[in-house]
């Protein structure tokens, strides 16, 4: 391995160099100085030792890069530059309850593995009272904008959710309903034969934009023509389609009505600062119009007639109080309508003398339309049939009147609402009859053809005398012109204000008063999400519930908490939070106990336990899901009481833990006579561990001076330098799970005793492999009756192996130059990349307005790694408290960019011809791993920022693989020569890579 070079600089760089200081921080001295300093350095003892230092420190820099490596890490090892222990990869967990069971704790340290091969541990960190908790409403509010966006589907999907827009969210946005809604039982029910609906409004501020959309009780659209009138104190509306909508009970009505809605245009925004400019409604008058409507049916006395084919209304004979019967009960039930049934008759020839008394049922029994001058004023009846008899010469022939208000009655079996006309005087003809007359007036009636006139005497003396016959019958036929209906429809015309009126803002239905519009009552935009009230409120108020929001975009920058409130039923109150997200900036869990008092509330058209977050701000805010009953957890497995074995009291003894890499937190304890004084001279903390105790005492007796031995706990430093003969002191290799003692002189040597040295709680974790996949820790581990279900809502992150030798062999030369102060850039890289064994590399770059940006790689295996906030947060912290103060405020901090390398290869390989699809596919992964930002390129070690990726890069790894015989071409981001430049904050990953294989003959 090539020795690295701690220091590139040589004498002149370094002279250099301290005149420019100089010049910086003495000016009065450096206007002294010659133009050139060299000519200057005998007459000026500064310039004289300034340049003696360079050449000592450019003899230092020459001595420090010729050290062998073996003696370059040990010097780190004296400046103390340790190696970075592991970390632990942590993930959210979120537990479910089996329905309908009560709430379970989930212990802290509870186990969950990961499918498949169940070998990846986690722990969890705290306990979890699982609580029934079953999101079933969550929505956007905008009330600037009078919009929302339904998170509900979007959480349930897994799809981005922005809970607090950006620019780009504008599709998912929708208008807030605001509904005016108009009901009754009779007057929007639907009829084939209505012909024109006319609405009009009074009140103020009736502008016509307001009233644009028509819909009918089931939301289909109505179209309308919207006639606003000066002043906009009245609106007119004509309906062009009309309702079909079967009824439906509104607002807790038992009652189904028909409906008929009004909502503003698309671009009408019903917001707080129009407040004044809203409509407002004190009338509605509705007008409906209908004609060429068919009966339901007709009857002549109890007989059905079929009208539609004609029919005699009274029958072939009609007689005195014969009646004919006409019902509609859609027609006949609208009492106050003004109700015609048209006629086409066939003409009567013969006029007889006739009365018609028109009927209807009402009031228990049958009422006169016409009877009285009374019931004609009363219904305003008119009749242009004439009876019946024949068309109207001039104008239309028709049956009008009011509608009175009518009950059903039963005629020829069928009940339902019925109309009548009763032959109340006259009729329509005579019917046949025998007439009888004198014997003298018969033989005078037969013509004298047949009877002479003067024959006629004798005859008549001889009947009437002789004969006995005084007279003779004749036979009358009768004679009837009844009326025939032709046809007969019926249409009505009605003004009337409906009965009932509602309003629908923001999905809360309410009753309407005069303004049918009304603004969302939010200040500012928020996101309101409830709980299915089924299990919450029996067992969730008064408990803590945690909420793990996973966002899509995180943030490190500092940000105002977010105000929470929950609903009480009557109003929105305020919310204590335990945030872990930091007003919802990065990922994490948010604790809060429910309020006991809390009830469940109807709001925006669900009735849920509601909570909701406001956002003052303006911020930003997208997640990808909110998961209740979650805790945090890591990737570790806790050991307790783990003997590592038997000090022989000799200098410099080193133990071996049994399960590695270590997390730091090892808690060492040793066995020790109670004789032995405790460091400092004081009774050290005593923590008598039975078992061990007993163990001790087997292998070594105490004595009568030392009856029994006591356990101590041992303190963990990075190096014995500091520490004295009597210090209870070891040193971890978090690596490797060695404990080394001190020599008795940098440290105290244990003594001796059997196991008596234990590790009385130690964690281990699996490092880079614990960055599991979202949805793979599913198992519990043992399982906890009545859990449903556990899972990972996001993958795991943070999880690294630790740092060997081969880091801070690498990282060293940045470090020691250092010396743990930032003040050149390259100062605050090595310093950035010490902060945490979660960063890979880091880069410093000057920023605008005199600011330095930190650009952090994450330790990771993924395409492209990811800082997460709580990373950027520690590196800004550790940064910022080795630099000067003035510079503190100045330095940001944010992931590494990433500039995608587009890879097109065409190569001929040595392949089987079975294998070629396979052996592509594996080139593909090949080149995306070379190109992976910490383990790839062609030392293993990643890409440094601001590197370059040359096509000669790729070709000599592809070149590296003992199956490519040759490479026919290779385009980097679709250039055949070159390479990818990357910026100072950036780093290459790969792109869209594709491989043409050749197979070689």
């Amino acid at each position: 391995m090539a020795s690295p070079t701690l220091d590139f600089r040589d004498f002149s760089q370094f002279w250099q160099q301290s005149l420019t200081l100089a010049r910086a921080y003495c000016p009065d001295w450096a206007a002294y100085w010659p133009a050139d300093p060299d000519n200057g350095v005998e007459d000026d003892p500064g310039l004289v030792l300034l340049k003696l230092f360079s050449l000592l420190a450019g003899y230092t820099a020459e001595m420090e890069n010729a050290l062998p490596e073996q003696r370059r890490l040990a010097f780190y090892q004296f400046l103390n530059l340790q190696t970075l222990p592991p970390a632990q990869a942590r993930a959210a967990l979120a537990f479910t309850l089996r329905e309908g069971q009560p709430p379970k704790l989930v212990p802290a340290q509870t186990g969950i593995v990961a499918e498949p091969g169940e070998h990846i541990h986690f722990q969890t960190d705290a306990d979890l009272m699982v609580v029934p908790a079953a999101l079933n409403a969550a929505l956007t509010i905008l009330p600037a904008q009078d919009r929302y966006i339904d998170q509900l589907t979007r959480l349930a999907a897994g799809v981005r959710a922005p809970l607090f827009p950006g620019p780009g969210d504008g599709e998912l946005e929708k208008s807030l309903p605001h509904l005016f809604i108009m009901g009754d039982s009779l007057l929007f029910k639907p009829d084939p034969a209505l012909q024109r609906v006319a609405i009009t409004l009074t009140g103020s501020h009736l502008h016509p934009e307001f009233f644009a959309q028509w819909y009918d009780g089931a939301g289909t659209p109505l179209q309308a023509r919207v006639q606003g009138r000066p002043g906009r104190l009245a609106l007119d509306v004509v309906l062009d389609t009309f309702p079909h909508a079967p009824p439906v009970a509104l607002a807790g009505n038992a009652e189904a009505l028909y409906w008929v809605g009004v909502q503003p245009g698309p671009a009408v925004q019903v917001v707080a600062a129009l407040a004044r400019q809203l409509p407002e409604i004190t009338g509605v008058v509705c007008t409906f119009t209908g004609d060429g409507i068919a009966p339901q049916q007709a009857a002549t006395g109890q007989t059905l007639q079929n009208v539609a084919n004609g029919c005699y209304p009274f029958g072939e004979t009609p007689a005195d109080q014969d009646a004919f019967y006409l019902r509609s009960d859609s027609v006949f039930a609208r009492t106050g309508a003004m109700v015609t049934m048209r006629f086409d008759l066939r003409p009567v020839t013969a006029d007889q003398p006739v009365a018609l008394d028109w009927q209807y049922h009402g009031g228990g029994g049958w009422q006169s339309f016409n009877a009285t001058s009374a019931d004609l004023v009363r219904t305003r009846f008119q009749d242009t049939t004439d009876c019946l008899r024949r068309n109207a010469p001039v104008g239309p022939t028709w049956i009008r009147f009011q509608c009175p208000a009518m009950s059903p009655v039963t005629v020829a079996g069928e009940e339902g609402m019925w109309v009548r006309a009763v032959i109340a005087q006259g009729g329509y003809g005579s019917p046949p009859r025998i007439q009888t007359q004198g014997v003298t007036a018969t033989i005078d009636a037969i013509p004298v053809s047949i009877l002479p006139a003067a024959e006629k005497a004798a005859v008549s003396t001889y009947l009437n005398d002789v004969a006995g016959v005084n007279f003779s019958y004749q036979v009358d036929p009768g004679s009837y012109d009844p009326p025939y209906v032709k046809s007969v429809s019926l249409g009505y015309s009605y003004s009337a204000q409906p009965a009932q009126f509602l309003s629908d803002n923001s999905f809360t239905l309410s009753r309407f008063l005069y303004a049918p519009y009304e603004p969302v009552g939010l200040r500012y935009a928020c996101f309101a999400f409830g709980f299915a009230p089924q299990g919450f409120a029996e067992h969730s108020r008064g408990r803590p519930l945690t909420l793990y929001f996973h966002l899509a975009a995180e943030s490190a920058l500092p940000a105002q908490p977010l105000p929470w409130l929950y609903h009480d039923g009557h109003d929105w109150q305020s919310l204590a939070v335990d945030d872990g997200t930091q007003g919802l900036t990065r990922s994490g869990v948010v604790r809060f106990v429910v309020p006991p008092a809390m009830n469940a509330a109807a709001l925006f058209g669900v009735t849920a336990f509601w909570f909701r977050i406001d956002n003052p701000h303006c911020r930003q805010v997208t997640v990808w899901s909110i998961t209740p009953n979650s805790v945090m957890a890591g990737n570790r497995t806790g050991i307790d009481d783990e003997v590592l074995g038997s000090s022989n009291e000799r200098p410099n003894q080193v133990f071996q833990l049994a399960n590695t890499p270590v997390l730091p937190g090892l808690q060492l304890d040793v066995v020790e006579p109670r004789s032995l004084e405790p460091a400092g001279g004081k009774a050290a903390a005593e923590a008598p561990l039975s078992s061990i105790v007993a163990d001790a005492a087997a292998g070594a007796a105490g004595t009568a001076e030392d009856p029994a031995p006591v356990v101590r706990r041992w303190t963990k430093v990075d190096t014995f330098a500091f520490s004295g003969p009597a210090a209870r002191v070891y040193t971890l290799d978090c690596q490797n799970g060695l404990v080394t003692f001190g020599d008795g002189r940098n440290g105290m040597v244990p003594p001796a005793g059997h196991n008596n040295i234990v590790a009385a709680h130690y964690e281990h974790s699996q490092g880079l492999d614990g960055n599991v996949a979202a949805g793979t820790l599913t198992v519990l581990k043992p399982g906890i009756p009545d859990i449903d279900s556990v899972t990972n809502p996001a993958a795991a992150l943070g999880g690294v192996d630790g740092y060997t030798a081969q880091w801070v062999g690498r990282a060293g030369p940045g470090l020691a130059k250092a010396n743990d102060r930032a003040v050149q850039l390259a100062d605050f890289a090595a310093l950035a990349a010490a902060a945490s064994p979660e960063v890979w590399r880091a880069a410093a770059t000057q920023a605008d307005g005199g600011g330095i940006a930190i650009w952090v790689l994450a330790h990771s295996r993924a395409p492209r790694p990811y800082a997460e906030p709580a990373l950027l947060d520690l590196v800004t912290t550790a940064v910022r408290e080795r630099c000067l103060a003035v510079l503190a405020d100045r330095i940001s901090t944010a992931g590494a960019g990433y500039v995608p390398v587009d890879v097109a290869v065409d190569v001929t390989a040595r392949v089987a011809a079975d294998k070629v699809n396979a052996t592509q596919a594996d080139m593909v992964q090949g080149i995306a791993a070379f190109l992976q930002p910490v383990t790839g390129g062609s030392d293993g070690l990643g890409w440094r920022f601001g590197q370059m990726v040359t096509a000669a890069d790729v070709a000599r790894y592809l070149r590296a693989d003992p199956r490519v015989l040759s490479i026919n071409s290779l385009a980097l981001n679709g250039h055949f020569d070159g390479g990818v430049p990357v910026g100072g904050g950036q780093v290459a990953v790969a792109g869209v890579v594709s491989v043409v294989l050749r197979r070689a003959p």
